[in-house]
């Protein structure tokens, strides 16, 4: 037969359809629609063919309507989206393309230069809107509803209850579906109850007699039961309303205590406002001990400035898509860029060179080894030193703390700042003034000590007549006629720094000498290349970003500490493209910032709303008279270490490492917000096995039937962004755009509610039942549908927003309706401008960027100046050792010896206090026991590129895109669902294991507490809990190292039953509808929790979070303990082998195009040697 062309064809076609109608075939469905030859057209220059065919193209892309909305998952984004609306369904969304009409109050205006943001993700979000895994309405667990029901006995009094009403074993019971009016009556009740029961003397013997909990968390617990309730939400600053609504709930229950307590208002104690940023472990918990403020951190577009960046442990350009063009363009602009990771990472294909190095944060010694170069070499910015860094201070090195005047000075009386900055802009209070004290330096001009306030910053320092020394050492006479040695910073770190020559840094991190010496020469740059040396700082700009990668280990505080040294040597900080930032979620609140001036800031005007006096004026603004703080900050991490604070029972004696500002109460009551808590929970086996049966409400409040309904008493069913009924407002730590979007969406398309309303309607309940109407009137204009009301009073009340109207932004007054621009200094932001600019103090104890700290912590802890710290776990050498043989290093080991480490592995509490000191040649000759019992994998979980931490997790193309065994077919049985869950793995180390490219493995970490402490090989959530997953050759990671994405979502006991009794065996709860990403386990079973005691100083100054003022110790999400999940070994077994149901091996690693498994081809294609380039060589 002869080749039929397609014209042929379509001809003849349409011919057939012509015969089928004439012999009284039925009209067809698509009449008139039916194929027609295509015109024979030669030239369509000429004559263009016809074009009616593109209407179905057209039609599938009609809408009758379209709303913005903003997208606001755990990122640090918030990007604008356009969902288009066709028959009230949204059918696409798309990228609004409106940032460059964004300006502010002066006309200032945004660029096109951030067109377009969204990412993938954004794209799919209608596949959650309408996908499978909504929370349609409210439940209840049904042995909890019988709990309530029967009153709400107490369980601390006959812990039998807790077994009788399913409290350990939550993951098995049912649940009930009730009515919003029946949840908020419980929801209440509940409330009241657990108030009553965990109050006075009854509470406390119930707490610490019956439930066991140690005496110190009564610190904060004072008499009230509503101290044991605990209300966290997730990013904030993505809700003023929602988010920071559960903040002014828990600030309510101040309002419950005086019913319960019979107490008044000055007396009476709110709910603990839970962390989130720190909890996650997203912090950098060293910054404030550098410069003082929660985080630094910049609109991204400031990389535009940015002539040399190094990317340490963050993955921008993976993670933050919808900005990470402003990273790329730095070499378009002819900048550097730098990539410091284990692995050969997407940022690092896009850098000009990459440093592998081992995990578990070696290359803090690399930050060491520059410093001291920098140093040696004299390139360093000696007038920004003197004038902006405590490099010039003075030491005793007796005591290692700072020289005070009054050491010297007899009768001395610190300076009177009570008209400087740090006073009048900043907050300072006399006491804490009096207990910071003054400083002394040694003044070149009139060759003695001088003493030296913190104000005396940036110029203040000249007008002041003081010229500091950098390098001086020698003696001091003290007042009781004492001689003392005394020396600079700067004199400290050069004889510290000997430690970190770059043959030792070389063998502690495993980076190439040349690459250490070529960094190093990056940052001095300045000094002697000729196209900027003699030039001003501003030329030659240096940020160094890091982030998760960082952040989720041990002693992250050293190495936030040490990427700041270079910066402050070569002046690098405070100018336009520099600094030591962090990105790791939305966590900036503070952008709705309080000051002295423009009021309280959103803590104040929304959160700490006096429920007492609440402000029924919609015209009225609210200032520090209408305040009442009754809630009381708790970080969210010591529930994750197993509901405990930090006390060790160590050879030296018991030790209390968690103090007094950090302490946490007793958990009683969680209500969790905007966050996927149980699935982001490290060591969330442990925790639902052996923590959570002593509490007694658990209320999830959230879109989608997640990991953490399936652990709940109440589920709470909230509104996604596009569905929300009111306004909402919010703001990113990452752009300085300020927008307010809501209301004009689609309708809820289940049984759900804005998060506002649900705390309104629980209020309303309370005021019912307890004949109070304040509870009610403490949310009146939420429940009257006008919570742009509150929004007004944060915009009234924050410096970065006071002189903005609600209705002014929503008509666009600003470019775009419902955006404007955050009021700044500068555009874009740029951290510490005031400081560098008008020389304003940091917001430290001295006022300067601070190289060392003397607070008694960290000269126990041998953490006074900034050194290289093994793991406590994660090392094959001695866990915890200071890699030091400083005379200024001088830590207390509390009795634990590196002998006892060595002998076996330690509890983890005490490998978290072993604080010994040893000189690097004996370091490099230690063993971790655990590496030596096989645990010889560092496992790196770091954020996906297609979900945002759990969100998307199960969407359908997400998860395919997710891995390597996404398959929409689902032709492998095994498979959780359209996808699987993967670990990466250098190909070589999985064959030595006799692991296949494909094959399903056991991943195990230490066995003493993972998955769970106490388990045992017969338990069936052993079984359950242990992860199982599929491993992928990688090549781009090191031979002891492995990764897989964290967050996917947690198996579950219901998961495990389905993937075991379904016909297709899918990991779907066959009564919840939950839908895990793993056969068994997940993540978190390798994972646990831990509690740094840099962390949790009582001493650290600080300043505030969300307005202006100082603190010392704990604050959340400030100075608290930052979790830590690659803080772990692990052990990799094979389970099965990854052919379909388990028979041979994984189809794709035998087609010639894999890892370690190349066609002589395909390796030839990898060479370059496919391609032949015409005249090349000639």
């Amino acid at each position: 037969m002869g080749k039929v062309t397609r014209r042929q064809f379509l001809t003849h076609a349409a011919g057939a359809g012509g015969l089928l109608a004439g012999l009284g075939a039925a009209a067809p469905a698509f009449a008139g629609r039916t194929l027609v030859a295509v015109p024979g057209i030669d030239n369509p220059l000429e004559h263009y063919p016809e074009r009616d065919w593109e209407e179905v193209y057209r039609n599938q892309y009609a809408y009758e309507r379209s709303f913005t909305y903003i997208c606001a998952p755990n990122d640090t984004h918030m990007c604008r989206v356009r969902a288009f609306v066709r028959n009230g369904i949204v059918t696409r969304l798309e990228q609004n393309y409106d940032h460059h009409r964004y300006k502010d109050l002066y006309g200032n205006q945004a660029t096109a230069a951030w067109n377009p943001r969204m990412c993938l993700k954004g794209f799919t979000m209608h596949r959650r809107v309408y996908g499978p895994h909504r929370a349609k309405g409210p439940m209840l667990r049904s042995g909890w509803k019988q709990w309530a029901d029967a009153g709400f006995p107490s369980l601390s009094d006959d812990p039998k209850l807790r077994s009788q009403y399913r409290f350990d074993a939550r993951g098995t019971d049912s649940f009930e579906r009730v009515s919003w009016d029946e949840a908020t009556t419980y929801v209440a009740k509940a409330l009241i109850a657990i108030a009553r029961t965990y109050s006075g003397e009854d509470g406390r013997r119930r707490l610490v007699k019956n439930d066991g909990y140690p005496q110190e968390m009564l610190e904060h617990w004072e008499e009230a039961g509503t101290r044991t309730m605990k209300l966290g939400s997730s990013l904030p600053p993505h809700g003023v309303i929602g988010k920071f609504g559960t903040f002014r709930m828990a600030n309510m229950l101040g309002l419950l205590d005086a019913h319960v307590r019979k107490v008044g208002p000055d007396k009476a104690k709110g709910g603990r406002e839970w962390s989130e940023y720190t909890w996650r472990g997203d912090q950098a918990p060293g910054q404030p001990f550098v410069h003082g403020l929660q985080t630094s951190d910049i609109d991204l577009n400031d990389l535009r400035f940015t002539r040399f960046t190094v990317q340490v442990g963050k993955n921008l350009i993976e993670n933050k898509m919808p900005e990470a063009h402003w990273l790329t363009e730095i070499i378009e602009r002819g900048g550097r860029i730098a990539v410091i990771a284990p692995e050969y990472s997407p940022s690092a294909s896009k850098a000009d060179y990459w440093i592998s190095v081992r995990p578990g944060l070696s290359d803090t010694s690399i930050f060491l080894f520059v410093t001291r170069y920098l140093m040696e070499k004299g390139w360093y910015d000696e007038a920004y030193v003197r004038q902006f860094t405590d490099f010039p201070l003075l030491v005793r090195t007796d005591t290692l703390e700072r020289l005070k005047p009054q050491d010297i000075i007899a009768g001395y009386r610190n300076r009177d700042l009570s008209r400087g900055p740090g006073v009048t802009i900043h907050g300072l209070t006399a006491e804490q003034r009096d207990r910071i004290g003054d400083f002394v330096v040694w003044d070149q001009s009139s060759g003695g000590p001088r003493p030296i306030s913190r104000d005396d910053v940036g110029r203040h320092v000249g007008a002041q007549g003081i010229e500091p020394r950098l390098d001086w050492k020698g003696t001091v006479r003290l007042v009781d006629g004492r001689q003392v040695e005394a020396m600079t910073v700067w004199e400290m770190y050069r004889e510290h720094l000997r430690d970190y020559d770059i043959d030792t840094v070389h063998e502690i991190c495993g980076a190439p000498k040349e690459l250490l010496e070529r960094l190093a020469k990056d940052f001095g740059r300045r000094f002697w290349d000729p196209d900027y040396k003699g030039k001003p700082r501003e030329a030659y700009p240096i940020a160094i970003h890091y982030g998760e990668g960082i952040n989720h280990y041990f002693h992250a505080t050293l190495h936030n500490r040490a990427v700041c040294l270079p910066l402050m040597l070569v002046g690098s900080i405070g100018i336009p493209g520099s600094g030591a930032h962090t990105w790791a979620g939305n966590y900036k609140g503070a952008l709705f910032q309080g000051s002295l001036w423009s009021g309280p800031g959103v803590g104040g005007a929304y959160v700490e709303e006096d429920p007492f006096k609440p402000v029924l004026d919609p015209k009225a603004k609210i200032g520090r008279e209408n305040v009442r703080e009754l809630l009381h900050g708790e970080e969210m991490s010591y529930w994750g270490f197993g509901e405990r604070p930090f006390i060790v029972d160590t050879p030296a004696g018991r030790r209390n490492f968690t103090g007094k500002t950090h302490m946490p109460s007793p958990t009683k009551l969680m209500w969790y917000n905007n966050a996927n808590l149980m699935n982001q929970a490290k060591w969330i086996y442990h925790l639902l096995v052996n923590v959570n049966p002593k509490i007694d409400c658990i209320i999830d409040q959230q879109v989608e039937w997640t990991g953490s309904a399936e652990y709940a008493d109440v589920v709470l069913p909230a509104n996604t962004w596009l569905e929300f009924q009111t306004r909402e407002c919010g703001v990113s730590c990452s752009n300085p755009f300020l927008q307010i979007w809501g209301g004009d969406g689609i309708k809820p398309l289940y049984d759900s509610m804005d998060d506002g309303m649900i705390f309104a309607l629980v209020a309303e309940k309370l005021a019912g039942l307890t004949g109070d109407r304040r509870f009610r009137d403490y949310w009146k204009f939420m429940l009257e549908g006008k919570p742009e009301v509150y929004i007004q009073r944060v915009l009234d009340a924050s410096c970065t927003t006071q002189g903005y109207r609600v209705d002014d932004i929503l008509a666009g007054k600003y470019g775009e309706p419902g955006a404007a621009l955050l009021l700044f200094r500068s555009y874009p932001r740029v951290a510490f401008y005031e400081q560098v600019h008008d020389s304003v103090p940091f917001y430290t104890d001295t006022g300067r960027l601070n190289a060392y700290t003397d607070i008694p912590e960290a000269i126990e802890y041998g953490e006074n100046l900034v050194v290289h710290r093994e793991a406590p776990e994660a090392t094959p050498y001695l866990p915890g050792v200071i890699v030091s043989t400083s005379r200024f290093v001088r830590p207390n080991n509390f009795g634990v010896t590196p002998q006892m480490l060595q002998a076996k592995t330690l509890d983890a509490d005490l490998r978290a206090v072993a604080n010994n000191k040893l000189a690097w040649k004996e370091v490099k000759k230690t063993k971790n026991p655990l590496w030596e019992e096989g645990y010889r994998f560092f496992c790196m979980t770091p954020k996906s590129r297609h979900t945002t931490h759990s969100s998307w997790a199960t969407v359908d193309w997400n998860w395919i895109w997710s891995t390597n065994f996404g398959d929409p077919y689902r032709m492998e049985p095994r498979s959780p669902g359209v996808g699987d869950w993967q670990v990466h793995m250098n190909p070589e180390a999985a064959k030595d294991l006799g692991i296949e490219d494909g094959d399903y493995i056991y991943v195990d970490a230490n066995p003493v507490d993972r998955p769970y402490a106490g388990w045992k090989d017969s338990d069936p959530r052993y079984k359950a809990f242990r992860l199982l997953t599929r491993v992928k050759y990688n090549p781009a990671y090191p031979y002891n190292v492995v990764m897989t994405k964290h967050s996917a979502w947690i198996a579950s006991e219901r998961t495990v039953k389905a993937h075991e009794t379904r016909p297709d065996r899918r990991t779907l709860a066959s009564d919840t509808g939950y839908q895990s990403n793993f056969r068994y386990g997940s993540h978190q079973s390798v994972t646990r929790g831990w509690a740094p005691p840099m962390h949790q100083t009582d001493s650290l100054f600080h300043k505030k979070t969300g307005t202006m003022g100082f603190v010392f110790g704990f604050d959340v999400d400030n100075h608290a303990v930052n979790t830590v999940p690659k803080e772990t070994l692990v052990r990799i077994r094979k389970a099965e082998p990854g052919g379909l149901d388990g028979k041979g091996v994984w189809e794709p690693a035998t087609s010639g195009h894999s890892p370690a498994h190349e066609s002589a081809f395909t390796a030839r294609y990898l060479a370059g040697g496919v391609v032949k380039v015409k005249g090349a060589g000639e």
